[in-house]
C-alpha cells in the first residue's frame, strides 16, 4: 500500500509539471474522466458474523465516467474483489462449520449526482465535492472451500443441493467525496453497498440440508455438511435439520475504495477559451484591409 501511494504521488506530480506547460491543456474543456483505485470488500450473508472483520478482503477497480451536465455524470467500472466468510466460531448461534472464499468480478454502470456543480472550466471545480450514486451491474462469482488442504469449487459440486448460476445482478448504491489535488487529478473516497438478487454467493441458501445419500461424490457430501469435523454424530444433515441457510435474505457486500481520477479529454465540445458568438459560431478575427497608395498619400498631407 505504501508503494502504491508513492507511485500515485509521483505520477500526479510529474503530470502536473508536464500538463501545466500548455495554456491550451489547462483551459480546454475536459469532461471524460479515467479512474483507478483499490480498497476493501466486506461480505454480508449467511456466513457473516457480527463484529467480525476477518472477512474484509481486497479489491481493485478501474473505470471511466462522463460529465454530461454540471451536477451529473455517468460512467462504467470494472472491479475485481474477494469475498470470504465462515461461522466456525460465531458465539451467537450454533456453528454449522461452513465457510467459503471467492474471487469475483463486477461490471457496473452508475449515475453520479454531485452536491456542487462543475462548470466548463474543469480546473475551477470545488476543492471538495460530495456525491451520491446508484446503478446496476453484473457480477461473476465462484464460492470455494478447502478440505484437507485442497480447494474445491462448491457450485460445481452442488454442495448446497440447488443448481444456480455463477452470475447475478447487483444494484450499487453509495456516496463519496472528490478532492481536487491539482487541475487534472482528484483523489476520491468512495463507499457503496451492493444489493444482489442472489442468495448463493456464499453457496449457502436453502434452509434444509441436502440428503447425504443424494451425493455420488464423497467430497461433495463432506463439504455440504461439515458438522462431522466438530465430532457431531450423526451429522446435522443426517438428523434432518433445516437451518443450513436463510433463503429469505439475499447476500450482499460493501466496497470501499480510494481512487485517483484523471481529467482526460473533452468529448464533443469546443475549447473553453474560444469565445462564442450568438448562434453557436466561433468568433473569427478579420484581417486588416490593405490601403491604396492614394489613401497613404492623403494621410501624409
Amino acid at each position: 500500500m505504501k508503494k502504491l501511494i508513492l507511485i500515485l504521488t509521483g505520477f500526479i506530480f510529474c503530470s502536473e509539471v508536464v500538463f501545466s506547460q500548455g495554456f491550451y491543456n489547462k483551459n480546454r474543456n475536459r469532461n471524460f474522466i479515467l479512474s483507478a483505485g483499490t480498497g476493501t470488500a466486506h461480505y454480508y450473508g449467511d456466513l457473516a458474523k457480527q463484529g467480525d472483520h476477518s472477512n474484509i478482503k481486497p479489491n481493485f477497480a478501474i473505470g471511466a465516467r462522463y460529465n454530461f451536465y454540471r451536477w451529473f455524470s455517468a460512467g462504467a467500472e470494472l472491479t475485481w474483489f474477494m469475498l470470504a466468510g465462515n461461522d466456525k466460531t460465531d458465539p451467537n448461534k450454533e456453528s454449522r462449520n461452513l465457510s467459503f472464499q471467492s474471487h469475483n468480478f463486477e461490471l457496473s454502470t452508475v449515475f453520479h449526482a454531485s452536491l456542487f456543480e462543475e462548470d466548463r472550466r474543469f480546473y475551477l471545480r470545488p476543492f471538495a465535492n460530495p456525491y451520491i450514486y446508484a446503478g446496476v451491474g453484473l457480477v461473476s462469482y465462484n464460492p470455494t472451500a478447502k478440505l484437507e488442504g485442497q480447494r474445491y469449487n462448491l457450485r460445481k459440486l452442488n454442495t448446497s443441493g440447488e443448481d444456480y448460476s455463477g452470475f447475478t445482478v447487483s444494484f450499487p448504491v453509495g456516496a463519496g467525496v472528490k478532492l481536487r489535488v491539482n487541475p487534472f487529478f482528484n483523489v476520491v473516497l468512495d463507499g457503496g453497498y451492493r444489493l444482489l438478487i442472489s442468495d448463493h454467493i456464499d453457496d449457502v441458501s436453502s434452509g434444509k440440508y441436502p440428503d447425504p445419500t443424494s451425493f455420488s461424490d464423497e467430497t461433495a457430501r463432506l463439504l455440504s455438511d461439515r458438522t462431522w469435523e466438530l465430532g457431531i454424530n450423526p451429522t446435522w444433515a443426517e438428523q434432518g435439520k433445516e437451518f443450513r441457510g436463510n433463503p429469505d435474505n439475499n447476500d450482499g457486500y460493501f466496497i470501499f475504495n480510494v481512487k485517483v481520477e484523471y481529467y482526460f479529454m473533452e468529448l464533443g465540445k469546443s475549447s473553453t477559451f474560444r469565445k462564442k458568438l450568438k448562434g453557436g459560431k466561433s468568433k473569427k478575427l478579420k484581417p486588416p484591409k490593405r490601403r491604396t497608395n492614394k489613401q497613404i498619400n492623403r494621410r501624409r498631407f
